[in-house]
């Protein structure tokens, strides 16, 4: 699996995009962004994001800030910057409606405050270059899109999350055929909460974040929507110009995240025997069993360290990553069965403080 993979991602990579090669317009049309960040108990991130996004040099700039129910000093960081800043607009939302998830229900909120010809959606603990949504308008115009994601540099001192970033991203980049996105002919789609820059007109035809209030990846279902609905999409990297920081701090944070995604059994028992067959097996089959299974094992860990560091080129992932891709996969098989358990007792899936009814819920 992981040698033909391999292969083609090693030829087409080059067909991904990277915002860091495209020069920013002096001229032109300068269309208003509106920025749209959801917040929940954020304090420690939040006002540095905000910052990097009011110092952008694309002036036609709006920021809307969502405290969603937080119960930490969120919402007095965002009423201080509102004050501070002129464009910068602060939504106080107490409860949440039934079938919704937080986030989206947030984001929501924000966008019937938006005044801009484009939405920006993003996370709170993202750090903008100054030029990044100037040459995101840019290339957004110059490839006449709807919708441009990118997949961000992944920064802070915890390297389990790098790591853990690297795989998702990677994976994403290969097995998703990232190059294939921008082709209207293609099925393939990509959502990056980090950065989803949708034209409005198209956010309010696929029926905005009410069409897929109850699934917990929002981020990938807009961009599916997006796609599916015939809108222009593309996705690529974010090298240099935008960066999470510090993902997840701790393994424990890290393990917790992937109840998110993984919250029944039958997940759970799939996630776990595809992680063994595929991230762990071929470390043991090394230096076990008959030497034809040795040799495939070899092959398959040479393509993995392949992708890693051809990735790594294009997104400034570390390229020695691969060693930790067993590792990656211990960690996504305790966060499948931490999830499933932890969702069995309570009855639904928890998430920043908030429990899901799990029959209705969609990955």
């Amino acid at each position: 699996m992981w040698g033909p993979i391999a292969v083609i991602f090693t030829l087409k990579v080059k067909e991904i995009g990277a915002l860091h090669d495209t020069e920013e317009l002096q001229d032109g049309s300068h269309p208003l962004v509106s920025v749209v960040l959801a917040a929940r108990n954020e304090e420690k991130a939040l006002e540095r994001c905000v910052l990097s996004l009011v110092q952008q040099t694309y002036r036609q700039l709006e920021i809307i800030l969502i405290n969603d129910r937080s119960d930490d000093a969120t919402g007095k960081i965002m009423s201080k910057l509102e004050a501070a800043y002129p464009n910068v607009t602060v939504i106080h939302i107490t409860e949440l409606p039934e079938r919704w998830m937080g986030k989206s229900h947030a984001l929501y909120q924000g966008t019937k405050q938006a005044r801009g010809e484009w939405l920006l959606f993003t996370d709170a603990d993202i750090l903008f270059e100054p030029s990044c949504v100037a040459k995101a308008v840019t290339y957004s115009q110059q490839h006449s899109l709807d919708h441009l994601t990118m997949i961000p540099d992944f920064k802070g001192p915890n390297m389990f999350a790098k790591w853990y970033a690297a795989f998702i991203f990677m994976s994403a980049s290969s097995f998703g055929r990232l190059w294939k996105i921008k082709d209207p002919k293609s099925t393939q789609s990509l959502g990056v909460g980090a950065f989803n820059l949708v034209r409005t007109a198209a956010y309010e035809k696929i029926g905005t974040h009410a069409e897929f209030a109850y699934i917990t990846t929002d981020d990938a279902a807009l961009g599916k929507k997006l796609k599916q609905a015939g809108f222009r999409q593309d996705a690529i990297y974010g090298t240099r110009e935008i960066a999470v920081w510090n993902w997840y701090e701790n393994v424990k944070q890290l393990i917790g995240s992937v109840e998110k995604s993984v919250f029944r059994i039958p997940n759970a028992i799939l996630t776990t025997i595809s992680c063994l067959l595929t991230m762990i097996y071929p470390w043991i089959g090394l230096f076990a069993g008959p030497p034809s299974a040795r040799i495939l094992c070899a092959v398959s860990l040479v393509s993995v360290f392949w992708l890693y560091m051809i990735y790594a080129r294009h997104s400034g992932s570390g390229k020695w990553y691969g060693i930790a891709h067993p590792i990656v996969g211990l960690l996504l098989i305790a966060g499948a069965w931490r999830g499933a358990v932890h969702a069995g007792r309570r009855g639904g899936m928890t998430w920043r403080g908030t429990t899901y009814d799990r029959t209705e819920l969609k990955a």
